[in-house]
């Protein structure tokens, strides 16, 4: 069963790191996930904190985007939230969801990015 959010309903880890990552604080995104985190993005998988760390810091200065928001929801535990993203990247706008699953303690455990 699928439960929309509001945007001021996000999870703080959630909310943090599309703060951090829009104000390119590679420390404040990385503080979010747990040790044994995977990041899936373009392809690639990033399995445990030093390689999402590494990932961080390859991609977090790489583009300038604006993030709109769009709509969040939770489905079995995971939290997807939605942007509309413009920018100096290829093709220059994308809708992306964030797809999010939290441990206990609200740490990142899982990202994976869909088109929205």
């Amino acid at each position: 069963m699928s439960t929309e959010l509001k945007i001021d309903e996000l999870p703080a880890a959630v909310d943090g790191f599309v703060e951090g990552w829009q104000g390119r604080d590679p420390q404040k995104v990385a503080s979010l996930f747990a040790a044994n985190a995977k990041v899936s993005d373009e392809g690639r998988t990033h399995d445990g904190i030093d390689e999402i760390r590494a990932w961080i810091d390859e991609t977090i200065g790489l583009y300038t985007t604006t993030l709109t928001f769009l709509r969040a929801r939770e489905v079995d535990g995971m939290v997807g939230s939605s942007y509309r993203l413009e920018g100096d990247f290829p093709g220059g706008v994308v809708e992306l969801e964030y797809q999010f699953t939290l441990d206990d303690e609200g740490r990142i455990v899982q990202l994976d990015f869909a088109s929205a």
